[in-house]
């Protein structure tokens, strides 16, 4: 049984899967099995990896309807692996020189975690420029998800950790099926994990992409976000969270919520409005008991779409 599955979705990455599976391949740590999930055998995707394939026994090329989107082939890839730990890396992002002897050796030195956290790195395509957004306050050594109820998964990407493979098989989690999958999954795995730790080395580089088709042709998929928000409020309220981690959880679930709307890039108005409606009642709905939001969830609790767009100096 290696240590790693490492899960690539590679749908419409062919130009740059070479990158992304050659910075698997030349870590200095090797007890790994590397799963690229392209569309089809035959597809540009599906061809570079049986090259790796051949190369090398370690890289298994499984496949995925390109439909399904990186959440199914995360999914798919997790059902075929073997490892102790699962790590998902997007088809055109890198991993860093030695990041998985560093996070093996987290891993060895906390015992075994349902979820280790680590930090990644953000590469600007328009300039080069990096940041690497921080993981908050939490320590560093192993933890309950209690006793730093500000570290949810709904603000760290699925790429951004490593999953204890039987955990996630023993909860049953798999990727939604959605543009939102990462919130969807992260919201899952912070309810169910009773055992994570972070480590503070960056270990993905991540390329910010060019915005694909524009807001518009956009607006049906934003609007599901509301249901994966949904979806994790379900399962929190039927695990019977606590309210010291359910608040953190809620207020980021609609902070998202809330940054989308407030962006014409991400939404063009009509879809805006909409959104906003639909959150505000998701909202009043499900607001935890005691829970003092800040200005924009006030604005979100009471509807007032209006002053919410003014405050944001949206158009």
């Amino acid at each position: 049984m290696p240590r790693f599955s490492i899960i690539v979705p590679a749908s419409g990455v062919a130009g740059r899967l070479s990158q992304a599976l050659d910075s698997v391949l030349t870590q200095s740590f090797g007890d790994f099995e590397l799963i690229p999930v392209c569309d089809a055998p035959g597809s540009p995707a599906g061809a570079v990896a049986a090259g790796y394939a051949e190369r090398d026994h370690r890289v298994v090329p499984m496949t995925s309807p390109s439909s399904g989107g990186p959440g199914v082939a995360r999914t798919t890839g997790a059902g075929a692996a073997t490892g102790t730990y699962l790590l998902f890396l997007e088809g055109d992002d890198v991993l860093t020189p030695g990041a998985l002897a560093a996070i093996d050796a987290r891993l060895t030195e906390t015992g075994e975690v349902d979820v280790l956290y680590f930090d990644h790195q953000r590469v600007h395509w328009w300039d080069g420029e990096t940041s690497t957004p921080p993981l908050g306050e939490a320590p560093e050594g192993a933890f309950t998800p209690g006793e730093a109820p500000e570290l949810t998964g709904v603000s760290v990407p699925a790429w951004s950790a490593a999953y204890r493979r039987a955990f996630v098989a023993g909860h049953r989690l798999v990727f939604p099926a959605s543009p939102f999958a990462d919130l969807g999954w992260g919201g899952l795995v912070t309810i169910a994990a009773e055992r994570v730790a972070v480590l503070r080395t960056v270990c993905v580089r991540h390329l910010l992409r060019r915005q694909g088709p524009g807001p518009e042709s956009r607006g049906e998929q934003r609007t599901d976000l509301l249901d994966q928000v949904e979806l994790v409020l379900d399962r929190a309220a039927a695990a019977g969270l606590p309210e010291d981690r359910l608040g953190p959880l809620f207020t980021q679930l609609f902070s998202v919520v809330l940054d989308t709307a407030a962006h014409p890039e991400r939404l063009p108005a009509r879809w805006r409005r909409r959104l906003f409606r639909r959150a505000s009642r998701l909202y009043r709905r499900r607001r935890p008991a005691g829970f003092r939001p800040g200005v924009r969830h006030r604005l979100l609790a009471a509807g007032a779409y209006g002053a919410f767009r003014a405050l944001c100096g949206s158009g």
